[in-house]
């Protein structure tokens, strides 16, 4: 009985809290000035089972296997993003040979519109406002000016922004290729000398604090690629009911919109949306009501099953209850915004990670010896 209630030891308390508050810095402090870094680690763990395999069964050089492994992964990454500019130029030339007469029929489009709806429109409330006392019709022909600029004015900050966003992506491109670059050959390094880091951790970190280290991240590597594999699960989910949709409305260059559209789901908060709703308002302008009403159906239905798909999948492959996982969401985004169900999933990992490892048992083993 005595044993079950063993006394705090406080100092360890401290020791506890000051490590905790200690790594807790070293992580931001990384996240914020050392990220390549941690890209680069990233990168190795991708590339170390495939260079240790080459190493123990063929018994090749670590430092030969290291960069050959290296070189397919780019060879592989420019391979793809060759494939995907290849088709998105494709289909970007298919645009420009049917996009005038379309912008013609769209516009004539318009124009009925504006004679049928808006200068009736306009020609009535002009009629009544004759009929209105002086100051009233200063004050709506006001309110209306106000309306237009207010409206102007609206556009113009958009078309502003849409700029500044787009000289700011431009800008930040070679930065971004530059740090992709350094994390590539810090990755070379890291996975080269990976032995030699292991020993060193294991000689000077102690035995406990060693094997527990070892145990969450191999929890973590788990909860990780059972995520990533529920990431993929909806992702070709995706693309499979956007293929079947496209090839039913009969959409030209099907298979290559639904690979990009399924590529765009992974994209948080955009998703398929930011292709999808442009596409059904220009089907709605052009007037092809029936590709509008097509595509607003299977964007419904990518939506809705991207909604319900998710959290049972993740769930699912990470081995807990989708209740929990949609409050640990729920909770992340009043907190943090939309940031925080991105943010969600990811805290669960470690929690998760953290608990399987036995590590909480062992905290209070460490206060309570």
């Amino acid at each position: 009985m005595s044993s079950s209630r063993r006394p705090i030891e406080w100092g360890r308390v401290y020791i506890l809290l000051g490590t905790m508050i200690g790594t807790v810095l070293i992580i931001l402090i990384s996240i914020i000035y050392f990220y390549p870094f941690l890209i680069a680690i990233a990168f190795s763990l991708l590339f170390l089972p495939f260079v240790n395999y080459l190493e123990n069964n063929w018994n090749w050089n670590r430092t030969s296997a290291t960069l050959i492994i290296i070189s397919i992964f780019i060879l592989i990454f420019l391979a793809l993003t060759t494939f995907i500019i290849a088709e998105f130029v494709q289909g970007l030339s298919h645009l420009m040979k049917i996009l005038p007469p379309h912008i013609e029929e769209s516009t004539e489009v318009i124009h009925l519109w504006i004679d049928n709806v808006i200068l009736p429109f306009v020609t009535d409330l002009t009629k009544f406002s004759a009929g209105l006392a002086t100051d009233t019709r200063a004050t709506i022909d006001l309110s209306l000016d106000q309306l237009f600029s207010n409206a102007g004015n609206q556009i113009g900050e958009l078309i502003q922004y849409v700029l500044a966003k787009l000289r700011n992506f431009f800008i930040s491109l070679p930065h971004a290729f530059a740090m992709i670059l350094f994390s590539l050959l810090a990755s070379f390094f890291i996975t080269k000398d990976w032995p030699r880091l292991m020993y060193f951790i294991d000689k000077y970190l102690p035995l406990k604090v060693n094997h527990l280290t070892n145990n969450v991240f191999h929890e973590w590597k788990k909860a990780m690629g059972s995520y990533l594999l529920a990431q993929a699960t909806l992702v070709i989910i995706t693309g499979l009911i956007v293929l079947v949709g496209l090839l039913i409305l009969k959409v030209e260059y099907a298979y290559t919109t639904a690979l990009l559209l399924a590529l765009v789901d992974i994209v948080p908060y955009v998703g398929t949306g930011i292709i999808f709703i442009p596409w059904i308002i220009f089907s709605f302008f052009n007037g092809s009501w029936s590709m509008a009403i097509g595509l607003s159906i299977l964007y419904g239905v990518v939506v809705v099953q991207r909604q319900v798909s998710e959290p049972k999948l993740i769930a699912h492959h990470m081995g807990m209850p989708t209740l929990l996982l949609l409050f640990t969401m729920f909770a992340c985004y009043q907190f943090l915004g939309f940031i925080g169900v991105l943010f969600g999933p990811f805290l669960l990992m470690i929690i998760q990670s953290f608990i399987r490892a036995n590590v909480l048992q062992e905290i209070y083993y460490f206060i309570r010896p």
